[in-house]
This record gives C-alpha cells, sequence and structure tokens, in this order.
C-alpha cells in the first residue's frame, strides 16, 4: 500500500490501516512531521472500510436557550452575565414555537438545544422544557446540553449525575451533544479560563451516560493554545472511554474562532488556523479512532461548504447537520448563514459521494442518489 521506506510514517499508517493502535508519540509525529496528504490518503482508506463513499448528515437545528453564563470562557463570545441589554432566556413556549416554525418548514429531525451555565435555572426548567418539546414536537430527537450545564444542574440541585441524567431522559432527552470538551488538559483549560478538572469531569459525565445507555458525541477545540501532545492525549482518552461503552455515536475536531474573545484581545492567540490544520486535524482523528469511533464530522460550521467537501477527502464521512438561525459563531463576527438540506447533498454529490441523510441516533432514513 505505501512503498517500502525507512520513514517511520509507513509503519505508522499500515497499522492504522490494519486497525491496529499507534502510540501517543506517533501521534505527536503525525502531527508534527508528516505530510498531510499522506495523512489524508491514509484517513481516507480507513473511512472507505468504514462506511464507504456514504457521506451522512441531518436535518438539524442548534438552539441556544441562553446566553447567560456564569463559567465565562476566554475562548467564548457568546456569553453574557445578564445585566447585559442583550442577556436573554426564553421559555418552553418560546423555544417550542420557534422549533416548531421551522420544523413545519424544513423537517427537522434533531434538536441540538444547549445554552450557557445559567445560575438561576432550576432541573424542572429543563424538564418541562423537554417535556414541552416532546408533546408538540415528538418526531424530533433531542440532543441537549453540555457536560457543563447538566453537571452544574446536578450540584445545584444536590443530585448525582446519574439521577439528573434519569430525570433528564425521562423528560425526553435522547442524546449528548459534545460541547466543553475542547482540551481536558488542565493546564490549556487554566489558560481558556475552564474550571479546574473540568476536562475529568466531562469524561465521567459521559461515561455516566454512556453506563446509563445514553449515547453522546465528542469534540475537540483545537487552534488556539494547545500542542500535539495535548491533542494526542485527548484522542486517545475518548478510544479509552469508547472501548468500555461504545457511547459515542460520533467526533467533530473543530477549529477556535478567536473574534471578539478573551483570548484574542489578551494577545494568546493572533488568528484562526488555516485550512491546512483543519483537514490535518480531521485525518489524524480517523487515523486514531479509526474503527472505535467510526463517524467524523467534518466540521464545516467554521470552515465552510469547501472545506466541508474538502475534510471528507480527509477522512470525514458526517457533514453534521442542516443550521437554521445558529448564535454562538455568529457571536465571533464570522456570519455561517442558514444551509439547508439541499445545499449539502448538492455539496456532497460534487465530489462523487453518496448523500445519506440520518436523524438523531446515525440510523440512515434516506439515501440520495
Amino acid at each position: 500500500m505505501f512503498m517500502q521506506s525507512d520513514d517511520p510514517m509507513v509503519d505508522i499508517m499500515e497499522r492504522a490501516i490494519r486497525g491496529a493502535p499507534i502510540s501517543r508519540d506517533e501521534i505527536v509525529y503525525l502531527y508534527n512531521e508528516v505530510d498531510i496528504n499522506k495523512l489524508g490518503y491514509a484517513a481516507r482508506i480507513i473511512t472507505e472500510k468504514l462506511t464507504g463513499r456514504q457521506v451522512s448528515f441531518v436535518s438539524n437545528m442548534i438552539f441556544n436557550y441562553t446566553n447567560i453564563c456564569n463559567v465565562r470562557c476566554k475562548f467564548c463570545a457568546f456569553y453574557r452575565t445578564g445585566t447585559e441589554s442583550d442577556a436573554y432566556t426564553l421559555t418552553s413556549q418560546q423555544v417550542v414555537d420557534r422549533v416548531r416554525h421551522f420544523h413545519e418548514l424544513y423537517g427537522i429531525r434533531q434538536l441540538l438545544i444547549q445554552g450557557g451555565v445559567n445560575p438561576d435555572l432550576l432541573l424542572s426548567y429543563y424538564t418541562e422544557l423537554f417535556k414541552h418539546i416532546k408533546q408538540q414536537i415528538p418526531e424530533i430527537g433531542i440532543n441537549g446540553l453540555s457536560t457543563s450545564e447538566i453537571s452544574f444542574i446536578a450540584r445545584k440541585e444536590k443530585m448525582s449525575i446519574e439521577k439528573t441524567l434519569t430525570a433528564l431522559r425521562e423528560s425526553g432527552l435522547d442524546t449528548i451533544p459534545g460541547a466543553g470538551a475542547e482540551i481536558f488538559d488542565d493546564e490549556v483549560r487554566k489558560v481558556l479560563r475552564r474550571p479546574p478538572k473540568s476536562g475529568e469531569q466531562w469524561l465521567n459525565v459521559m461515561e455516566t451516560a454512556h453506563k446509563m445507555g445514553i449515547k453522546t458525541s465528542a469534540t475537540m477545540m483545537f487552534g488556539h493554545v494547545e500542542n500535539a501532545y495535548h491533542k494526542a492525549d485527548h484522542l486517545l482518552a475518548l478510544v479509552e472511554l469508547q472501548k468500555k461503552y461504545n457511547g459515542f455515536l460520533s467526533f467533530t475536531p473543530w477549529n477556535f474562532e478567536p473574534g471578539n474573545t478573551e483570548l484574542e484581545k489578551e494577545g494568546l492567540v493572533s488568528g484562526r488556523v488555516g485550512g491546512q490544520e483543519v483537514l490535518r486535524n480531521i485525518a489524524i482523528s480517523r487515523i486514531v479512532l479509526n474503527r472505535h469511533l467510526p463517524i467524523i464530522q467534518s466540521s464545516w460550521l467554521t470552515n465552510g461548504v469547501q472545506m466541508g467537501q474538502m475534510a471528507i477527502f480527509y477522512g470525514a464521512n458526517d457533514w453534521g447537520g442542516t443550521i437554521y438561525d445558529e448564535k454562538v459563531i455568529p457571536a465571533t463576527g464570522k456570519m455561517v448563514g442558514n444551509l439547508r438540506k439541499e445545499t449539502i447533498i448538492r455539496a456532497v454529490k460534487e465530489i462523487g459521494m453518496v448523500p445519506v441523510e440520518r436523524d438523531n441516533s446515525y440510523r440512515i432514513v434516506r439515501t440520495y442518489i
């Protein structure tokens, strides 16, 4: 498959394509030394073995029910403290009315709902919200809340994570998104102004959910103050948890958008990473996660449709979802607009792949030939 060579990359790639594990130092070598096109070649071979030429997507809506948050991460331009004129928290009826509007227009199958760690909200806010959504739009899958939100609710209510998740699931929560993972390393998270041990907390909440049979997604935010070792450790931690319960549905590596964030204002990050780094992270994610986590999203939201297409050649096999009325990324000053499924279908077909529509649980519901 690869020509004989003294280059250590050849052995790493051959083993990765066979599905064999690679080490932390080897992952760092891939990040720091290996040509991006060689990474893409190997990553695409692995993807072809897993899902062929199919590229999935979901009719999705991202909904931010509040922008009030007491964590105040330095990488976030969306949060408000609650005193600003544009701070808000929506009622369950306001949420349902907005979601129903887009559901009736576009047939939404998945609702990705999250906001901030709003200290004024009780568990009852979320249970009533999810019940209200399910009562009025029962066919929608609720992909809800970050681990930070879940952990805060549990502390506020003096409940265990398991009991909190039980209450949320009984009220309508179906799956949990991967938000809040960032980079697990504590020193990195300190710079990002994430709470101490919050990376460990993310893994613990996800493990509890997986034990309970609640499926989740995973993410990694790169392009800020992390290095290759931090990313290698992050990916390997996901592999280890996935081996235990097979609870992750997908993985999305997404690049940090510095606009209007404290990291940019303080000079800790000078700009966003370029397209090559986006593709490098997609490809290495595929090589490391391999068959353990077969679905990798293209992260088009922060990079545009054309980069979403390129990401598929570098190992991604899920487009993610349609976008209607998203608020978080635009807070950085980067406009993403709306993306309908017709655009996704066309973009996937343009590069010779087969678009397949899925539901919230990654079950294929339609193939577009």
